[in-house]
């Protein structure tokens, strides 16, 4: 059976998105100034660095689905959402401000002490995220309502990421910068963010539906089996390789942006929030423009012009970087960068709704429990893991090339346009394949 829940109104629809003003901030900081302040401020090597940022968010491709079965699973009198969201919620701002304080000595015991809270903050995360983000699947069977929702979810995202990318950079440089101001910034944005985690907490409390009593002697699916369940659908499967390709992109333009600001036009640390708000802002304004868009012209094929639109923007400020470009010409790439990276965040995670809601249906049909758990679990696990690899890439070229400028620049201008280039073959083999990317209506 289907679950029931009362009426969204729009309190509500504002409730549920004032989490992904923490998602977005708690995603964002690490991945774009954790790289830069391990190199840069706490003198960790390249290679290590790599590491710390890339093995915490490669443990969420197993424990992102692992969370969501289990949440879809949980039978409690809090619903089987909420009892996850509680936990992450304590959770994520300690991790959080632990990462940055670091109250060590020597290469090796800050290498540890980053890796081991990095990998709290991304296991609290994912109790948080995961359950959270499996809502709109299952919140209505009207494919417009999860639209919106989605839409509205990702726009307060997108102010997250504006927060964690521009403010963030700026606290920094207003405590005085170094250690210090990286730790005074820790837990401003970790004290904020456990705020605007509380109220979708409250209001799943209309709305966060208990899983289906088991039937006498059924059983219980392993994990492996909702893996098998998601990526059998074939418009998953290439819905999933498709984002792992643009988030890898995202994730390697992001680490590299403090390197690009600070060495190759030699601003100020709180200059990256400049670089990062420009870009946001325009991602903001222009995410309800993909949304629409896709709703008329076909989520698919608006995805794949924001892909070409990313490639094309990531080589502009690659060149610009390379040709050592005015500051006002780079702060105007990354606005322009900003437009397609929209799309690249609103229309899959929309494609990726609609096609748990149709599995969930199928499954309950069946008299099975629904699997939105799983499906957001392993969606989830793809962002990390994209959001890791990018990073991951871009520790390998400092480490080889010694920080050069020109090689970051380099970078830019072609390793993220080939991926997100990739991610088009990608969807284009799977409009192919003949099954729809879009719900019918």
């Amino acid at each position: 059976m289907t679950p029931k829940h009362r009426a969204i109104v729009p309190a509500g629809v504002g409730a549920y998105a004032m989490g992904s003003l923490a998602n977005g901030v708690f995603s964002t900081v690490p991945t774009i100034l954790l790289l830069y302040f391990c190199t840069e401020i706490m003198r960790v090597p390249a290679a290590w660095a790599g590491l710390a940022v890339f093995i915490p968010k490669a443990w969420g491709v197993v424990w992102d689905p692992f969370v969501g079965t289990w949440s879809d699973r949980t039978r409690s009198r809090f619903g089987r959402r909420r009892p996850f969201m509680m936990i992450g919620a304590i959770g994520v701002p300690i991790a959080f401000a632990a990462l940055f304080w670091a109250p060590v000595t020597g290469a090796t015991a800050r290498f540890a002490w980053v890796a081991a809270s990095y990998f709290a903050l991304a296991g609290f995360y994912s109790l948080f995220a995961v359950p959270y983000s499996a809502v709109p699947a299952e919140i209505s069977a009207d494919p417009a309502v999860r639209a919106r929702l989605v839409g509205w979810r990702m726009t307060a995202s997108m102010i997250g990421v504006l927060v964690g990318a521009a403010v963030a950079p700026v606290l920094v440089e207003h405590f005085g910068g170094g250690r210090a101001g990286y730790a005074a910034m820790g837990g401003c944005i970790a004290a904020g963010c456990f705020v605007a985690m509380i109220p979708p907490i409250a209001m799943l409390a209309d709305h966060d539906a208990a899983a289906r009593p088991s039937a006498a002697g059924e059983r219980r699916p392993r994990l492996i089996d909702q893996l098998r369940l998601a990526f059998a659908d074939r418009g998953f499967r290439w819905l999933a390789i498709t984002f792992l390709l643009q988030l890898t992109a995202v994730g390697a333009v992001s680490a590299t942006v403090p390197y690009l600001v600070v060495g190759t036009w030699g601003r100020a640390e709180g200059e990256v929030g400049a670089a990062m708000g420009a870009l946001l802002v325009a991602t903001i304004l222009s995410a309800p423009v993909w949304s629409w868009l896709g709703r008329r012209r076909g989520d698919r094929a608006m995805l794949m012009l924001a892909a070409v639109g990313y490639a094309g923007a990531a080589i502009a400020l690659g060149l610009a970087a390379l040709l050592h470009s005015s500051w006002p010409t780079a702060v105007f790439c990354f606005a322009v960068a900003g437009i397609p990276f929209a799309g690249i965040q609103v229309l899959p995670f929309t494609i990726a709704a609609h096609i748990a809601h149709a599995q969930s249906a199928i499954r309950r049909a069946e008299g099975s429990a629904g699997v939105e758990g799983a499906f957001t679990g392993v969606w989830t696990s793809i962002e990390k893991l994209g959001l890791a690899l990018g990073p991951a890439f871009a520790a390998l070229v400092l480490s080889a090339t010694g920080r050069g400028a020109a090689a970051i620049a380099g970078f830019v201008a072609v390793v993220p346009p080939a991926l997100a280039l990739l991610s088009i073959g990608a969807l284009s083999i799977r409009g192919r394949a003949g099954s729809r990317l879009e719900p019918a209506i």
